[in-house]
């Protein structure tokens, strides 16, 4: 599958800081960082596996399945 827009809620000073340290544009900041988040570069240090622990899934659609049972929400 591939995702083709993404969008990450990233503060616009931290990104004018962190650019203007490597004197380059933000825009292309944020494509060097995509791209080594793509290639798998990023993501073994992003997100460990005590994150994936704690995220615990949730039951996924209630409404259809108390439907089927009779029963409404509501």
């Amino acid at each position: 599958m591939t995702i083709k827009s993404v969008v990450i809620p990233l503060e616009v000073d931290y990104l004018e800081r962190a650019a203007k340290d490597r004197g380059i544009s933000r825009t292309k900041l944020v494509r060097i960082v995509m791209e080594k988040v793509v290639r798998d570069e990023l993501v073994s240090e992003i997100v460990s596996d005590d994150d994936l622990a704690a995220d615990t899934p949730q039951p996924r659609y209630r409404r259809f399945r108390a439907a089927r049972c009779g029963r409404r929400e509501g």
